[in-house]
């Protein structure tokens, strides 16, 4: 290379070091130093030609072959189009009506796209929770009795994770499937029923579970609030801790999810204290309950004003329901229960109306998710339907809540229904004979 003096050729070739790596490995130079170079003089040369170059940048670039050399390139920033009649590189690509560029990465919901050489974008193919196809299947189909929509909440998040951190219960054990079921004989059932317009201020507020696989202890523990405020008569109107059963129920896997048997037995057997004294935060801390303990105040907890208890909440033994009237009774006379039903993808885009499995989500995997029963009704059609509590939040849904279809076992929710009946305190001491 011939330069003007020799005093500048440090300075120059410095120069050209960082245009050689920005012509190596990065084709926006052109952007830069737009031209036109070879172009201009319409000419390329072969070999080596130090007539053959152009000014650029203070130094020069060159249009002939030589400029090809190794990792030391200083060819003009045309050479290879014109002279070599190859396409101009891409450097962006275009995706859902944005543009980035090749060396960054853009998101399609829960895939990552990333932009490759001729302007193609590649993205990662896995399901996402939900998505604009989903919803628009699901509203597509007439008379389907239920409507979905597009969540921001679920937008971004893959299927899989919604499967693992948003449903949480265990697909029942043995035990569980075993249990001996209760059979209530009652004589009238009214066409409709809700908890909350018999019991308004014992039923339990819908939660939020957050990003934590958790339904099994939430449900759980949201049954058993609810009954103890009823047969307590309002003296024990509580919230019961799903954090206590999530931290400290062992050889359960926590907000990967757990064994509905475990969480009342562990009810039934140890107790738990409050959600004033034991707040739920979303994931498995260490237990702040010693195993042995049964004492509130012990543990720096409170009993309810008017009530002298100091001994943890407490359950009986859960029971199973044997059938759609065993339910209704159930819930009518004594309380809401916990149901257990299969969950499909289509289940995450619920917005209203009784809900049935349909198949716009077909092949994709399923779940388990555990939910409170509060009552069921009959519409004018003749559709039966349950109402049910879920711990997703009350921005989903019917206000937290959501009707399935009722005497068809729809997604198993008659299956496996479970209550316990809670330990009251003793209110009501007997008078002393003087």
């Amino acid at each position: 290379m011939i330069f003007k003096d020799s005093c500048a050729s440090t300075k120059i070739w410095v120069l050209f070091g960082m245009i050689t790596l920005v012509v190596s490995f990065d084709h926006t130079l052109k952007d830069d130093f737009p031209g036109p170079y070879c172009s201009r003089i319409n000419q390329c040369c072969n070999d080596r030609q130090d007539g053959c170059s152009l000014p650029i940048a203070n130094t020069l670039c060159y249009c002939d072959e030589f400029c090809e050399r190794g990792h030391v390139s200083d060819c003009c920033p045309d050479y290879r189009t014109f002279c070599l009649n190859e396409p101009a590189p891409i450097q962006s690509c275009l995706h859902n009506g944005v543009y980035f560029h090749k060396f960054n990465t853009t998101r399609d919901n829960c895939n990552e796209c990333r932009c490759l050489d001729g302007g193609i974008v590649d993205c990662d193919r896995d399901l996402c929770l939900t998505d604009d196809n989903l919803v628009r299947n699901v509203n597509s189909i007439h008379r389907l009795g239920w409507s979905a929509r597009k969540y921001d909440e679920w937008w971004g998040h893959k299927y899989a994770e919604g499967l693992t951190k948003r449903l949480g219960t265990k697909e029942p054990t043995y035990r569980v499937k075993a249990m001996s079921r209760l059979h209530n004989i009652v004589d009238h059932l009214p066409r409709s029923f809700n908890s909350i317009d018999k019991w308004a201020s014992y039923i339990s507020d819908v939660l939020d579970q957050g990003w934590c696989g958790s339904s099994w202890v939430i449900s759980t523990a949201s049954v058993a609030s609810d009954r103890f405020a009823i047969q307590s008569r309002g003296k024990e109107v509580i919230q019961l801790s799903p954090q206590n059963i999530l931290s400290c129920t062992r050889r359960q896997q926590g907000c990967n999810g757990g064994h509905l048997d475990a969480a009342w037995r562990y009810l039934h057997k140890q107790g738990v204290v409050d959600e004033s004294c034991y707040p739920y935060v979303g994931y498995r801390d260490a237990c702040k309950i010693p195993h042995n303990s049964r004492s509130l105040r012990n543990n720096g907890c409170r009993s309810y004003s008017g009530v002298d208890r100091d001994e943890l909440y407490t359950v009986g033994p859960a029971y199973s329901l044997n059938n759609e009237t065993d339910i209704m009774a159930e819930i009518f006379m004594s309380g809401p229960v916990q149901a257990t039903l299969t969950v499909y993808r289509d289940f995450f885009s619920y917005s209203g109306g009784i809900y049935r499995h349909t198949a716009a989500s077909r092949g994709s995997p399923v779940g388990f998710h555990s939910v409170k029963l509060i009552g069921w009704g009959e519409e004018h059609d003749g559709n039966k339907y349950w109402i049910a509590t879920n711990s997703w939040g009350t921005w989903w849904g019917e206000h937290g809540n959501f009707r399935i279809l009722r005497g068809s076992n729809e997604c198993g929710i008659e299956e496996y229904v479970l209550a316990a009946w809670p330990n009251v305190y003793n209110y009501f001491k007997p008078k002393s004979i003087s």
